[in-house]
């Protein structure tokens, strides 16, 4: 049996990136149905094109709203309104994974970060997941099963130097992932997060060039940029059953990254 059979699968930051190779994986691995957030209607309905084109037949939705702006409400409404789409056999409503990878970044020293900036990368990375999990576990606390995966980063761990409000972000991510994982057990809920490094993404690679990113690559051990693909890959084992027995834990995906 794949891993993700039968399961439904819900995404933030799905339309992009690791988020959208994440959805990708999950269909590959049999998911019953998957859902992917977006910011923007244009990318999400894009990356619904990309998914059905490629999965003709299968169960994939969208649903759009802005992790800066966006109450609790509006997600736990998409949350209920995809489960409600999807029920098992028997008619019952599941939600059985939530990967929670919408996110921004910043690259600027304290001295010219402009006003704001810091409050909405937390706003958006940290709170916002909060949102999503918080949203997540008050459906899977009452099934008394699922699974949450949060994107923490190797900024969270080792610090940012030229994004201090995107360090302080995923630093808290990984407290929530901690704290929450430890309340959850007791519902048979696992919350994990993972790490990742340098990703080959629009949101590293577009404002930064050639000689840079020859230089990150340098400080990784396996001497290149980690394949959304491959991130993917440990949001869905983290997601599967096969994950079972891991809980309120921080997994890195960085080539081995030190800095």
């Amino acid at each position: 049996m794949a891993l993700m059979t039968g399961k439904n699968v819900f995404i933030t930051g799905g339309s992009r990136g690791i988020g959208f190779a994440t959805a990708r994986e999950a269909l590959l691995e049999d998911a019953n149905a998957v859902a992917i957030c977006s910011h923007f209607d244009e990318t999400r309905e894009a990356a619904l094109k990309k998914l059905n084109e490629e999965f003709p037949g299968r169960n994939i939705v969208g649903y759009t709203f802005d992790l800066e702006t966006c109450g609790e409400a509006e997600i736990g409404a998409a949350m209920k309104d995809f489960i409600a789409k999807f029920p098992d056999a028997e008619g019952k409503q599941h939600l059985d994974a939530v990967c929670s990878l919408a996110g921004i970044t910043h690259n600027n020293t304290c001295k010219n970060i402009p006003e704001g900036l810091f409050e909405k990368v937390v706003r958006v990375n940290l709170i916002g997941t909060w949102y999503v999990d918080h949203q997540a576990a008050l459906i899977m606390r009452g099934q008394k099963y699922g699974s949450i995966v949060n994107t923490a980063s190797v900024a969270g761990v080792y610090g940012n130097s030229m994004g201090a409000g995107y360090g302080a972000s995923k630093g808290g991510v990984i407290g929530l992932t901690r704290s929450l994982g430890r309340e959850m057990a007791f519902f048979n809920v696992r919350v994990n997060c993972v790490a990742p490094g340098v990703v080959k993404t629009d949101m590293t690679t577009k404002d930064t060039g050639p000689e840079a990113l020859e230089y990150v690559c340098s400080t990784i051990a396996l001497r290149r940029m980690g394949e959304p693909s491959e991130l993917a890959k440990m949001f869905i084992f983290l997601s599967s059953d096969n994950a079972s027995y891991c809980e309120a834990g921080l997994y890195h995906v960085d080539g081995w990254t030190t800095a």
